[in-house]
C-alpha cells in the first residue's frame, strides 16, 4: 500500500507541477538557437512522442537506412509509419519500449535533409550550453496532452510504448492504423507546421 500511495501522489505532483503551454514556448525558442541538426532531433522528438534518447536513435537510423537505399526496413511508406519494434535491441527493452510511430513527408524529409546522428546526451549538453534549463522529458507530455483531444488513452499509450496486458487490450482492441495515423498527425499539424518552418527558417 505505501509504494501504491506514493506512487500516486507522484503521479499527481507530475501533473499540478506540468505546464504545457511553457513547454511548447521553450521547445520554440531553443531550436532557433540550436545548429539544425539538434533542433532536427528535438522537433521529432515532440512530434512523435518517443523519449529523448529513442528520438535520436530513430533519427540516426533513418539516416543511416536510407543511406543505404534500405529506408522500406523501418518505414512502411504506405501508413508513414516508423516500425520501431522490428528493431528490437535498440527499441524494446524491458519496461521502455517503443512500438510504432506516425510521421509526415515533410518531417522525414527533413531528417534526411539534415543527417542527424547525434546522442541525447549531446543535445542536453548543447541545450545547457545555450543557456537554457533542459525540458526534454516534458515533450512526451506534450506529445501525449495535443493526441489525447482526439485519440483514445489507449492509442496514446500504444504510440508511446505502453501496452497493457488487460483482457481488452490483449483480446478486443483493434484501432484501424489509418484512421489513427490521421487523427495523430490532424492533432499536431499546428504545432508540426510551426516547428519545421522554425527549423528550417532560423536554425543554423
Amino acid at each position: 500500500m505505501k509504494w501504491e500511495n506514493t506512487t500516486s501522489l507522484e503521479t499527481f505532483l507530475s501533473i499540478l507541477n506540468s505546464n504545457i503551454e511553457q513547454t511548447e514556448t521553450w521547445l520554440k525558442q531553443v531550436i532557433q538557437k540550436l545548429p539544425r541538426e539538434y533542433s532536427t532531433v528535438l522537433v521529432f522528438d515532440v512530434l512523435t512522442g518517443l523519449r529523448p534518447s529513442e528520438a535520436a536513435t530513430s533519427c540516426s537510423l533513418i539516416t543511416g537506412l536510407s543511406e543505404n537505399q534500405n529506408l522500406p526496413r523501418y518505414l512502411d511508406k504506405e501508413l508513414m509509419m516508423l516500425q520501431h519494434f522490428r528493431f528490437p535491441e535498440m527499441f524494446l527493452r524491458k519496461s521502455k519500449n517503443a512500438y510504432i510511430s506516425f510521421i509526415t513527408p515533410q518531417l522525414l524529409d527533413l531528417i534526411l535533409e539534415t543527417k542527424p546522428r547525434i546522442k541525447y546526451s549531446a543535445i542536453d549538453t548543447k541545450i545547457g550550453r545555450e543557456g537554457f534549463n533542459t525540458q526534454t522529458k516534458q515533450l512526451r507530455k506534450l506529445f501525449a496532452t495535443k493526441l489525447r483531444t482526439s485519440l483514445p488513452q489507449e492509442l496514446v499509450d500504444l504510440l508511446q510504448g505502453r501496452v497493457s496486458q488487460t483482457v481488452f487490450m490483449k483480446f478486443y482492441y483493434r484501432p484501424l492504423l489509418e484512421d489513427a495515423r490521421n487523427k495523430t498527425l490532424t492533432s499536431l499539424q499546428t504545432l508540426r507546421d510551426e516547428l519545421i518552418e522554425t527549423v528550417r527558417t532560423e536554425t543554423h
